[in-house]
């Protein structure tokens, strides 16, 4: 499974560096939430559980790259930091907060081009995570907004639904992002 996305990274980096440059190197900083609770309740809807308050919601900041592979697709690499109390998933007891760290390169694709003012996209990749010495694996999928400030400076705001691939280290959850990218 390491060695999988391992490869997933290395082969996203090399196709990068094959295309064209069109909107150049960006580097974001970007707040985060994470809503573990959110799919239990889109699973089973009968329960009425709802949606995680904000205030409930797991905080966390990110380090992004982005780079324009063409005028409507990017590569994207976001470092991640979560706190949440990760034990509580595979041990089973509750504890203080950890600090989950992911790797998640991205593609993300536009119907606009990136001089747009505002344009919706869709996001697509593979992440990998240390969480409290358990290593797990998981798929975003999801969709944002980018405001495209002069070409200059960008803001995104994304919604993601990650699909765990280790049930017993993460767990499927929700990932909202809000960051601004500025031109390198």
């Amino acid at each position: 499974m390491k060695l999988k996305l391992t490869l997933v990274f290395i082969l996203a980096v090399l196709i990068s560096t094959v295309y064209s440059q069109k909107r150049g190197h960006l580097i974001g900083v970007h707040f985060n939430l994470s809503d573990f609770n959110g799919p239990s309740s889109i699973e089973t809807p009968a329960t009425g559980k709802g949606y995680t308050s904000l205030r409930d919601m797991n905080k966390g900041l990110s380090i992004s790259w982005w780079k324009g592979l063409t005028s409507k697709i990017d590569l994207s690499v976001k470092a991640n930091g979560v706190f949440r109390d990760y034990g509580s998933i595979y041990y089973g007891t509750t504890g203080k907060a950890g600090i989950g760290i992911e790797l998640e390169p991205t593609v993300n694709i536009r119907p606009f081009n990136n001089t747009a003012k505002l344009a919706p996209f869709l996001t697509v990749g593979a992440g990998a995570g240390l969480y409290d010495g358990e290593i797990g694996g998981y798929i975003p999928a999801g969709g944002g907004l980018q405001v495209n400030f002069d070409n200059i400076a960008y803001l995104f705001v994304q919604a993601q639904y990650k699909f765990t691939l280790t049930q017993k280290v993460l767990g499927d959850n929700l990932f909202y992002s809000i960051g601004i990218a500025q031109k390198f």
